[in-house]
């Protein structure tokens, strides 16, 4: 029976998180709260009718196209139209638009007399997402202008339409956009911040597992439950902290199902993905609790660890142009190897081979945790039968 005492590990474990308060927060109320919040945050999902100024100095028939053509656009919204008393250049002091599109005095005369003119456009890029947005849509209305105006002569002079195009678009770009096509933010963003947020929870309530038993003076009741088997606990403990990670992640794909966000039939593939990284975020906070007997420094510790995780992935900013200190610090983040395998699971549809390099880091990581873990119990375990041999002479 000694080597099935990790079951009574198990159970008591799970009663004692059931119990607990922290990690009852940690493993179940946060998850369901923070994952819908965050769903809220980001439903709209693609950004759309950007709120944008136009100055109109020009008033002829191919300005009011072009404002025709900002008006109509998926991406902008004409929120206010400027005059001759506004100053472009301190517009966006005191005004909400996140663009102001300039028609200069002359546009319309400059075309026709072949003289090069310009579509002047202030974009407000202290946030690069809108600063983005608004340079593309513009550069696709200066492009479709350009291309309208140059046909309408050259049919003008009678050359037929079939030509008058391969002359103005000789080489044509098809782009196809794959796995997010629609450049939803939602899709993009609400998987990464729930992925290293479980990585987050799962690893902070581990790493109270073991000193707060020290400290609640409950580690003789573990010993002893678990037969004196450091193996015994840390299978034990383990299988209840991954049967509340895995409701976790069952909390994700359901978050997933209630907003649509498309997701490829490798479920077996990302269930064996996800269980190895809770078991990863298990054991190494098994390493620092079993450690560290302060609960605060341990839970410091476990946040600094922690913390960077979501921007040092490559998540938020490729790692190839990060300095080479903080690139090599992500290699030492569970995070970022699976996230490497988790996009190309849940997006690509890669077979799982194409992961093997992924879930080999990942099982360095859970074998340095295990290890050290055991290492540690191991030899409290042996304190503690020392210590006991030394008490029952002493009193007899």
């Amino acid at each position: 029976m000694k080597y099935l005492a990790f079951i009574q590990v198990a159970v008591r474990e799970t009663e004692r998180i059931a119990r607990d308060r922290f990690a009852r927060t940690l493993l179940v109320f946060l998850p369901v709260g923070i994952f819908l919040f965050l769903g809220l945050i980001y439903l709209k999902g693609a950004l759309r009718e950007i709120p944008v100024a136009v100055y109109d100095a020009d008033h002829s028939k191919i300005s009011r196209q072009v404002t025709g053509m900002i008006e109509s656009s998926a991406a902008m919204k004409i929120t206010r139209y400027l005059s001759s008393e506004d100053d472009p250049e301190k517009f966006f002091t005191d005004h909400d638009e996140h663009a102001l599109i300039v028609i200069p005095h002359g546009f319309e005369r400059d075309i026709f007399r072949n003289r090069p003119t310009r579509l002047v456009v202030y974009t407000n890029s202290s946030n690069i997402v809108y600063g983005n947005i608004l340079y593309r849509e513009a550069a696709v209305i200066s492009g479709t202008v350009s291309a309208g105006v140059t046909i309408q002569r050259l049919e003008h002079v009678g050359v037929d339409h079939p030509t008058t195009m391969g002359l103005v678009m000789p080489v044509r770009t098809h782009v196809h956009t794959l796995f997010n096509p629609w450049f939803n933010y939602l899709y993009y963003l609400l998987p990464g911040l729930m992925t290293v947020l479980l990585q987050m929870f799962i690893f902070f309530a581990a790493a109270k597992a073991f000193n707060t038993e020290i400290n609640e003076g409950t580690f003789d009741e573990l010993v002893k439950v678990s037969r004196g088997s450091p193996l015994q606990m840390l299978l034990g403990k383990s299988l209840a902290y991954l049967a509340y990670g895995l409701g976790i992640v069952m909390l994700i794909a359901i978050i997933f199902m209630i907003f649509g966000i498309p997701f490829t039939q490798r479920v077996p593939e990302l269930i064996l993905l996800f269980a190895l990284f809770t078991l990863v975020n298990i054991f190494l906070g098994f390493m620092i609790s079993a450690t560290i007997d302060d609960e605060l420094v341990a839970l410091d510790l476990a946040f600094f660890y922690n913390s960077p995780a979501f921007v040092f992935s490559g998540f938020t900013f490729p790692m190839f142009g990060m300095p080479f200190f903080n690139s090599l610090y992500a290699q030492f983040i569970p995070y970022t190897h699976f996230l490497s395998a988790f996009f190309q699971l849940y997006q690509l549809g890669v077979p799982l081979h194409y992961t093997y390099p992924a879930l080999g880091k990942l099982s360095l990581f859970l074998l340095t945790g295990a290890v050290t873990a055991w290492v540690a119990l191991k030899i409290r375990v042996g304190e503690k039968k020392k210590m006991e041999r030394n008490v029952i002479p002493a009193t007899a």
